[in-house]
């Protein structure tokens, strides 16, 4: 893929790259995208020189060692602070998710000027439109993810999750079903998307790969146009971690 810019159609350079290498897309077919070429082609970029830190910017800024600007831009994007530790920021996305820094950094951008790259502002949307433009061209009913990744609890490294999704069932319900020895499944369900989008994330790599799409064949995936990325996301009720 070439380096995308802002206003780019990101839609058609996946179809042109996918056509050049005589890849033409199955019924059945998953294509998984990286958010950052999202985010690129978005223009979701933002100068933080700009930016006035707020009081608690400072003061965060100071417990982690973290320049008050980048953290005031991660505050700008998140509901709340769920954890903070040195070099880190926890929060809870505007989008719903937990994550660290907000889903902000500077890799595989460019450095010339303080600017850092958020994540798009409407991910289900995002997937949307490139899933029906690049299933339209194709004439085939595939589904989209996009990508990025996030570090656990209690589990070193990081790995890649969905946090947007189009015509694809993210979560399976597999609660109701009985074992290999007739036991009723009680608590089981898959995450599919994410699954998904972690297996996508070993090929697409996290450094000068350029490889921000993956094409998924082979697995029966359930397709569905009311599913979303939302879907994967835990209620706060619910999450034993905050």
């Amino acid at each position: 893929m070439p380096l995308i810019q802002p206003g780019d159609d990101l839609a058609s350079h996946i179809i042109q790259e996918l056509i050049a290498q005589k890849l033409n897309l199955e019924d059945g077919d998953i294509l998984t995208v990286a958010q950052k070429v999202v985010s690129k082609s978005e223009n979701r970029y933002l100068d933080i020189s700009t930016l006035v830190p707020s009081d608690e910017a400072i003061s965060l800024s100071k417990k982690i060692n973290k320049d008050p600007n980048f953290i005031q831009a991660i505050l700008n994007e998140s509901k709340q602070v769920v954890r903070h530790r040195m070099g880190v920021l926890i929060v809870e996305h505007k989008l719903g998710f937990i994550h660290a820094n907000a889903g902000i950094d500077r890799s595989n951008i460019d450095q010339s000027i303080d600017q850092i790259l958020l994540l798009p502002k409407n991910p289900d949307l995002s997937a949307r439109i490139l899933c029906n433009t690049i299933g339209k061209h194709f004439n085939k009913n595939i589904g989209l993810i996009i990508s990025d990744t996030m570090g656990r609890p209690f589990r070193n490294g990081i790995v890649g999750f969905a946090i947007g999704s189009s015509n694809l069932e993210c979560v399976v319900d597999e609660r109701g079903k009985q074992d290999l020895y007739g036991n009723k499944l009680k608590v089981t369900q898959i995450a599919v998307a994410d699954e998904l989008a972690a297996a996508a994330s070993l090929l697409m790599g996290q450094a000068d790969q350029k490889k921000p799409v993956v094409l998924i064949r082979g697995y029966k995936a359930q397709f569905s146009d009311s599913a979303s990325g939302k879907d994967l996301i835990r209620s706060e009720d619910e999450d034993l971690f905050r």
